[in-house]
């Protein structure tokens, strides 16, 4: 390590520190690396870091903020040359191109959470029974047998885990297939026939459709005690108009554990296909 002797504008590590706002620790780092190259004290051999030192410290300092290692940075000290420095800002340009990318999926993603959460608080639940066309639905099955409720999120991670990207359960609609045969639980909830996921605004790897056609729907807001009465409605209703059935009932949680712990909030809808 060089002296200091004869050398004006030298600064100790304090100095440096505080007129760039970072760590001593820091400044070490860049030293043991080789971005920094201070001199000895020629009275008590403390380390003493030049004009020298400042530029490169301007050059980390502004090199970091676009992005780059250390290692990066280190490799451009030993080569500033027009065509490096090009070359760097190129490549960053490029990472930054994906990076935007990849943030605008993410808002999009957001977007569509927010728009499916606050379209599903809005959904009419006024304990009626209507009558709705629906066009054809691409959902996920993720199991097409009973399965208990509490498993359904070990069944859908064990289904995506060879996916690329990962499956959406925030501000989507966990749906199943009911089967009347057998009595609902106490909480009012009945044992499944199969369990899959839907949503008109998320992305999902869709392994079937729902039909197009009419359906009769019933939605109701609060806990799932209140699922029996609102079958009996669907189906009283189904009955009354001589509407035959076509499939199974189908259960569509559009609000529930997903996204809120307050049974108060859930919002689940149940729909029946009718023939014609």
């Amino acid at each position: 390590m060089k002296t200091a002797k004869n050398m004006p504008h030298c600064f100790r590590i304090g100095d440096l520190s505080s007129l760039f706002h970072v760590g001593v620790d820091s400044i070490r780092y860049y030293e043991k690396v080789g971005l920094l190259h201070p001199v000895r004290d020629g009275e008590n051999n403390y380390r003493l870091y030049t004009i020298d030192d400042v530029r490169s410290m301007n050059t980390i300092r502004e090199l970091l903020d676009l992005g780059f290692s250390t290692e990066e940075i280190l490799a451009f000290e030993k080569d500033r040359r027009l065509e490096h420095v090009l070359s760097m800002l190129g490549q960053e340009s490029g990472i930054i191109d994906r990076q935007i990318q990849a943030l605008t999926i993410r808002k999009q993603s957001i977007a569509a959470r927010i728009r499916s959460i606050r379209e599903s608080q809005t959904m009419n639940a006024d304990g009626n029974v209507h009558e709705i066309t629906l066009p054809a639905r691409q959902c996920m099955r993720i199991t097409d047998q009973y399965m208990p409720d509490e498993m359904v999120n070990y069944q859908l991670a064990r289904f995506t885990a060879d996916m690329p990207g990962k499956t959406s359960t925030i501000g989507a609609c966990d749906c199943y297939t009911l089967d009347l045969d057998r009595e609902p639980s106490p909480n009012g909830e009945y044992r499944s026939k199969s369990a899959f996921f839907y949503s008109p605004y998320l992305r999902y790897p869709c392994n079937f459709s729902l039909p197009e056609g009419r359906w009769c729907s019933i939605t109701f807001r609060g806990p799932y005690r209140q699922m029996r009465k609102c079958l009996t409605l669907l189906l009283d209703y189904m009955k009354e108009n001589r509407l035959q059935r076509e499939g199974d009932v189908l259960e569509f949680c559009h609000i529930d554990r997903f996204e809120t712990a307050d049974t108060d909030e859930y919002v689940t809808e149940l729909q029946a296909k009718v023939r014609g």
